[in-house]
């Protein structure tokens, strides 16, 4: 139990080229500063401050959320910590201005972020960053997406040589990245012999939309013949979540050709009812 002291900076900053470069403005700023303070210690990926409950920075600013530590108590008091947070905080406010959110629970001030996502953040300066690509000239300098804010297709339909048609990245697509949100065009529960499952496919069929339709129609079978239907449907179907009875058709999930080392993994929300991609490494334009 005591007071704690800190700063935020806040929004977090990004891995843009613009926020890097002040990050490591201010980064080496400190590091010279405390050059010779046995109590300052340089760590493989951040600054340890060796006072208080040993608030850190890391190397990577788009890690950081906080800089803190409790202030009162004889330890604290003796170690001098809230000078060095003091410090830190007034050379932070000089490379990012009003981004820096100074507070103090001794003036009944607190901050924006919960102690979770802060213990997360820190926990993350020890661990390696994933390289990604970024999509644009935009994402590179200021770190965000241009693509993502204009929602800006990621993908294209396009003929595949001896695998039909197929998605393919228009841009370069980083790990995480979420290419595709859809609901299916209709869902079947459960095992039907091919006979009834083509009597209810059509059923479903009469009471889409002409677009649906020819969008369900536009998919491969692999299987023609005396049910046509169906034979689109078991070459397209997804399961609505692992293991569910209930098998969903999408009108663009569908194009998403199968690997045995796959660069995205699908998810079913039940709550929305729709079916999610994400990019599980980076994937090239093309």
């Amino acid at each position: 139990i005591g007071i704690d002291a800190r700063f935020n900076i806040d929004p977090p900053l990004s891995k843009g080229v613009v926020d890097r470069h002040n990050w490591d403005k201010f980064i080496d700023f400190i590091k010279d500063h405390y050059k010779d303070n046995i109590q300052v210690e340089i760590k493989p990926n951040y600054i340890n401050f060796k006072a208080g409950e040993h608030p850190k920075l890391p190397f990577k600013g788009h890690k950081f959320l906080r800089f803190s530590s409790k202030v009162s108590g004889s330890t604290a008091m003796t170690s001098g910590v809230e000078r060095y947070i003091n410090t830190v905080a007034r050379v932070a406010c000089v490379h990012f201005g009003s981004h820096v959110k100074y507070w103090n629970e001794a003036a009944d001030q607190y901050s924006i972020y919960g102690w979770k996502k802060v213990n997360e953040s820190i926990r993350s300066y020890e661990q390696p960053d994933e390289s990604k690509l970024p999509t644009s000239i935009a994402h590179f300098i200021n770190g965000t997406d241009p693509l993502k804010e204009l929602e800006i297709p990621l993908f294209e339909i396009k003929n595949i040589p001896g695998k039909g048609k197929g998605l393919v990245a228009r841009f370069n697509i980083s790990s995480g990245t979420r290419i595709l949100c859809e609901k299916p065009l209709f869902t079947v529960r459960g095992a039907k012999s091919r006979e009834e499952l083509e009597t209810m496919l059509v059923a479903k069929l009469k009471a889409m939309s002409k677009s649906s339709q020819r969008q369900f129609l536009s998919l491969h079978n692999k299987s023609p013949g005396k049910y046509p239907f169906s034979g689109i449907f078991k070459t397209n179907a997804l399961p609505c979540g692992s293991s569910s009875p209930i098998s969903g058709v999408y009108p663009t999930a569908c194009f998403i050709n199968h690997s045995c080392t796959p660069n995205a993994h699908n998810s079913w929300n039940s709550n929305e009812e729709d079916e999610t991609i994400h990019a599980i490494q980076l994937i090239k334009s093309g």
